[in-house]
């Protein structure tokens, strides 16, 4: 459904979420339903924007992202800051990231184009999707993303992304994709051995 992003002036273009429902049943059996960081995905958050950096020789570095897809909202339970970005030094744990820094409205960014998809997304500019406009190009200062979707295999739902996010335009190869799913795929292998708290219904 396009809703309006007043940050752009435009109508978003954003996928129907058909999953929540179910989602949010395997995130609580889980125990992921709070919201709350993942020292482990902060760790693979920074390890992912570190070998992106590196491999793409970018001196600024990358936005890392573990992504949990709410109700309406997305919920960064891993996080990784670049050096400089909002003033400040890199960040990886869940003391030193504000809580509040860690959310992001269903609209914004490109995520949830990842998970609609269920399929990895390089975008090297984000200025050359027009309908994908959206308020993270001002709060991150983006302008290049990778993702790659969440699924978690027994049930097949969609539980979020591992995404990059960059200030500079940047050329994604197939070994940067190969790169981003690995480190899904390392995600959801935590998520998978978590014990189940409740029943999936």
């Amino acid at each position: 459904m396009p809703t309006f992003d007043v940050a752009t002036g435009r109508h978003a273009q954003v996928p129907e979420d058909h999953e929540v429902a179910e989602r949010l049943a395997l995130l609580r059996r889980k125990g992921l339903i709070e919201d709350r960081p993942v020292p482990l995905f902060d760790k693979l958050a920074r390890a992912a924007a570190m070998e992106a950096a590196d491999r793409v020789g970018n001196p600024h570095g990358f936005y890392g992202f573990v992504n949990l897809m709410k109700d309406g909202y997305q919920y960064f339970a891993g996080m990784w800051v670049p050096s400089g970005a909002s003033g400040g030094e890199s960040q990886a744990t869940a003391v030193t990231i504000p809580p509040t820094d860690r959310f992001m409205e269903r609209t914004s960014g490109w995520c949830v184009h990842t998970a609609d998809r269920r399929k990895a997304l390089p975008l090297k500019n984000v200025m050359d999707y027009p309908r994908w406009l959206n308020r993270a190009i001002h709060l991150l200062g983006a302008r290049t993303y990778l993702g790659a979707p969440l699924i978690h295999q027994p049930t097949g739902i969609v539980l979020g992304t591992f995404a990059l996010v960059g200030q500079e335009t940047t050329d994604w190869s197939l070994q940067d994709v190969d790169m981003v799913k690995r480190f899904a795929s390392q995600a959801l292998d935590y998520i998978e051995a978590l014990p189940d708290v409740t029943p999936l219904h």
